[in-house]
């Protein structure tokens, strides 16, 4: 079953290191996402083959106007922030969120990554204030950390459970 699935957030998030961590290629160093790129990982949820097409964007303000396009037809939406930056989660309250509902599908299915947990020591987002973001918005929610590999594959789980689970897959295999 194809599901498309897009990561969203602020430019230096770490959104193409869980992707890269997620399909096991990941590397320390990248350079800013320009655009969009798409890659695919097949995973069974439920007894449902489920055929993510992940979607990378570009979280520099320059290039939001174009990010609508990567999740007009999106069955999921991660939206990524670092914990240690309190602005990329604002941004995930205050833009990413608005714009994917503006411009998403209905029913679009949201996850929120809080990324480099590994860094917790220096946090500056409080975990109970975004898990309150999270369930306000019926989304799931992990800390994750793609340099040590923390909760990456754990994400991509809960938000397939919740896309098997939906309407969008009664749609697929009828």
């Amino acid at each position: 079953i194809p599901c498309k699935l897009v990561l969203v957030g602020d430019s230096g998030v770490g959104k193409t290191s869980i992707i890269s961590r997620y399909l096991n290629r990941f590397q320390e160093k990248t350079e800013s996402t320009l655009g969009g790129y798409y890659s695919n990982k097949t995973i069974i949820v439920d007894e449902y083959q489920i055929n993510y097409e992940i979607w990378d964007t570009a979280g520099q303000e320059q290039y939001r106007s174009i990010n609508s396009l990567f999740y007009r037809d999106a069955s999921i939406c991660i939206m990524v922030y670092d914990i240690t930056n309190k602005n990329t989660f604002d941004s995930i309250k205050d833009y990413w969120y608005e714009s994917v509902c503006q411009n998403g599908k209905e029913g679009i299915i949201f996850g929120i990554a809080g990324n480099k947990n590994d860094l917790y020591e220096d946090e500056a987002v409080d975990e109970v204030e975004a898990r309150a973001f999270s369930e306000s918005i019926k989304a799931c929610f992990q800390l994750t950390s793609a340099l040590q590999n923390t909760s990456i594959d754990n994400i991509f789980e809960m938000v397939g459970k919740k896309f098997v689970q939906s309407d969008f897959i009664n749609e697929l295999i009828q």
